[in-house]
């Protein structure tokens, strides 16, 4: 439970018109990309900053451990405390970005865990559990359902065990999660369109790879910077990594990167990251509502800050959005559903509709009850 002087510096650093940008460029995209590590802190921060904010997809960061058996630069914290700590940090730097994250690893106890460095990627899986880690991707990829996967590190001799051991089970989830005949209690098949591995090497000053990185076929590019805060898009991400603060991350650099090399597996010819992926609503189906979503949704990021006239345009697009509900294709039935969650999150922002949650007590004990609090 926040204290008080944290609820109100969280509030501060949520400007109303920053959170309104925020919601309205989750609109201009129906693409989600998944970035899988084995720790807190794997994920490559700048790269999704520059796809969340600038190109609207929606990011899922997939994590196989907690981080139990990492350094800790904060204080005397290991294990299982550790894992607790990088875990809330993960949660935290996931917050800056505006993605999802998807644990894989739930502590200590579980097979799953951070055992400290390895180099074999084959000897992590066989202690994870080779088909629980696979399995654990699959229904990851099944829940959240995303067009591209890419991995953090590379499956490569020289690389952390943890990382190719991650790398490895998120190639081979691939096939399972897009086949009907395996069982995951229930959640759909699912079929990745896109897997791309990083086009360059190493981790920093830690370790080297021992083999040269695949060759580079798409490049992912900041364009710009960020209008709601003025901040280049290598900032945001590097404002996310200052929250791993057990691990002493977040660095300003001279200058940020502003480009990303990928490999995508399977394809030679160079492309773009977008290539041959329903990138908005009209992609989606030959349906007028579509066209008709998408021309209100572009009208109302267009009218930012004036909330009197982004109102209308979502209004529009909320009653197209389900009209095309009646006649879209199964597998896209996921990304109208999401985008009219969307559609309500800006509507009661950019309404200035604010609901505060709290309990009534800081501390319960099994058995005892609280009350909750609900202001708006």
């Amino acid at each position: 439970m926040l204290t008080a002087p944290e609820r109100l510096r969280r509030r501060a650093a949520q400007p109303r018109l920053v959170t309104l940008a925020r919601a309205l460029s989750r609109l201009k995209s129906t693409v989600t990309v998944m970035n899988t590590g084995a720790h807190p802190d794997d994920e490559h921060n700048e790269m999704l900053a520059t796809m969340r904010h600038e190109m609207g997809m929606r990011i899922v960061v997939a994590c196989s451990t907690r981080g139990e058996g990492g350094q800790n630069t904060l204080g005397p914290e290991r294990g299982g405390a550790l894992g607790v700590l990088r875990s809330r940090e993960m949660e935290e730097a996931a917050r800056a970005l505006d993605a999802d994250v998807a644990w894989l690893g739930h502590g200590p106890d579980d097979p799953v865990h951070d055992f400290g460095f390895s180099k074999s990627g084959p000897d992590t899986l066989s202690r994870w559990g080779e088909d629980r880690t696979i399995d654990r991707l699959v229904r990851a990829y099944r829940q959240f359902r995303p067009d591209i996967v890419i991995p953090t590190f590379l499956d490569v001799p020289g690389q952390h065990g943890h990382h190719r051991a991650m790398t490895e089970a998120a190639e081979r989830a691939l096939a399972l999660a897009a086949d009907p005949a395996y069982e995951t209690d229930g959640l759909a098949p699912w079929t990745v369109t896109k897997f791309c591995l990083p086009a360059w090497s190493g981790g920093g000053d830690t370790y080297d790879d021992e083999v040269p990185p695949p060759p580079a076929n798409i490049t992912v590019r900041a364009t710009g910077i960020d209008f709601a805060t003025g901040m280049p898009f290598w900032q945001l991400g590097e404002v996310s990594r200052t929250f791993h603060a057990s691990q002493n991350m977040g660095h300003w650099r001279h200058p940020g990167e502003t480009q990303w090399q990928l490999h995508r597996v399977g394809a030679n010819a160079q492309s773009e990251l977008l290539d041959d992926l329903a990138k908005s609503l009209a992609d989606l189906g030959p349906s007028p509502y579509l066209a008709a979503a998408d021309a209100a949704l572009a009208q109302a990021v267009a009218a930012f800050p004036n909330s009197a006239a982004i109102l209308p345009a979502l209004s529009i697009a909320r009653r197209a959005i389900r009209g095309a509900q009646q006649d879209i294709a199964p597998e896209h039935a996921h990304r109208l559903s999401r985008k009219l969650q969307e559609l309500d999150t800006a509507t009661a922002i950019a309404a200035g509709i604010e609901i505060y949650a709290s309990v009534s007590s800081a501390s319960v004990a099994p058995g005892e009850t609280v009350d909750l609090i609900l202001r708006g």
